[in-house]
């Protein structure tokens, strides 16, 4: 094997992409203080039972191994389930709620291609200690602030709440492998496949032309109009009112033009501790999510402290290739001429507009400059004759 190769999955970070990333991560950091979030680290790998709380049903996801006194280690491959147990081990006499934000590398054993890798770096919020609108609608309102601040230009947060895929599916009355498949069609919009999958599961029709109609549910407060015999369901009928309030005090936080109600967002299955409003953040340059997250009011009572909390996680790898793809189609140029004066004055001038400029400090001649963009898509040359 060549000593230089890296696992399969993993890359190196060469100066400037470690440059934009500290940026990234440190104006995060500013954010979320803001805010009044404070700063915690947990162990880079966890022992498995903790990280099966969460994750427990996708094992082949998770990189394990074994300890030297026999214990199943594994890399953390999320950072919610490690903080709510130190949450559970080290906060319970701390006065709530508690405002906690991390930036970590996490792992998981997936097939590797653009913009999804093995290693990765998430940075995010857990808001531990608050249940209601109020505190869904902080979460999802420093999402969207966070975005803004990093330099996204074009981003929608989809908003959603479980109950109401698990109201209608609790009350189908079918077991979990058949949840879980439905789930998976539900969140690919694959909908052929879900009307065949239904065809063959016994349940009313009623219950059928709900579920069937989740996945092309979208758009404004007239999505929770066009969910039919909610009426016949009460757990789903409650979830649509918590998710009119949160979007209600959304409203209030004035980010609604970036907020959409998409009834496909049920989040990952392999994070299957969301309770109640969740949330996904996209950018139409990348077919992934930058972000998720939502409510988890069970989970940190499996550590043995219950406990109310929502929480999103950013992903900085792809959040970073959509910046790096917004800066190519910003305008670029290379200013050049023989008037130093007029070339600082109209450098500022195009800085001022927000473009990106590089001025020649070699006094090069316009043939020169000409060579020297040759070729390149992401920039333009602009020479000031010596009048200017």
């Amino acid at each position: 094997m060549d000593n230089r190769q890296i696992p399969k999955g993993l890359r190196d970070l060469l100066p400037q992409e470690v440059k934009n990333r500290r940026k990234l991560e440190q104006k995060a950091m500013q954010i979320f203080t803001s805010y009044g979030y404070k700063e915690v680290m947990t162990p880079t790998f966890e022992f498995l039972e903790v990280v099966e709380t969460g994750a427990g049903k996708h094992r082949e996801r998770l990189f394990l191994f074994m300890d030297r006194e026999g214990g199943i280690l594994s890399l953390r491959p999320e950072m919610t389930v490690s903080i709510a147990r130190l949450a559970a081990m080290h906060l319970r006499d701390s006065i709530y709620p508690q405002r906690l934000f991390y930036s970590a590398n996490v792992f998981r054993h997936v097939q590797p291609h653009l913009a999804q890798y093995r290693e990765f770096w998430q940075t995010g919020i857990e808001l531990l200690g608050a249940s209601g609108p109020w505190a869904d609608a902080e979460a999802i309102s420093l999402a969207v602030k966070l975005l803004q601040e990093l330099g996204l230009n074009d981003f929608k947060i989809s908003i959603n709440q479980i109950g109401i895929f698990n109201g209608l599916l609790t009350a189908a009355a079918i077991d979990s492998e058949d949840k879980d498949e439905i789930r998976r069609l539900v969140e690919k919009k694959d909908l052929v496949e879900l009307e065949r999958r239904l065809e063959n599961l016994v349940m009313p029709d009623a219950w059928k032309e709900s579920i069937a109609r989740l996945p092309v549910l979208h758009g404004g407060l007239e999505v929770l109009q066009k969910i039919p015999y909610l009426e016949q369901h009460a757990a789903t009928a409650q979830a649509v009112e918590d998710l009119l309030r949160v979007y209600e005090a959304l409203q209030d936080y004035g980010v609604t033009r970036h907020i959409v109600i998409d009834m496909g967002v049920l989040r990952e299955l392999e994070l299957d501790y969301y309770t109640g409003v969740i949330f996904e953040g996209y950018s139409p340059e990348l077919g992934y999510g930058l972000l998720g997250g939502g409510r988890y009011d069970n989970l940190l009572g499996q550590f043995g402290f219950p406990c109310p909390a929502t929480g999103f996680a950013l992903g900085m790898d792809r959040l970073a290739l959509v910046l790096a793809r917004q800066e190519e189609e910003t305008n670029r140029y290379l200013l050049g001429g023989r008037n130093l004066r007029a070339l600082v004055e109209k450098a500022q001038q195009l800085r001022g507009e927000g473009k990106t400029v590089e001025m020649d400090v070699e006094g090069n001649s316009l043939e020169a400059l000409q060579e020297k963009v040759r070729g390149r898509g992401d920039i333009s040359l602009l020479y000031l004759d010596e009048q200017s």
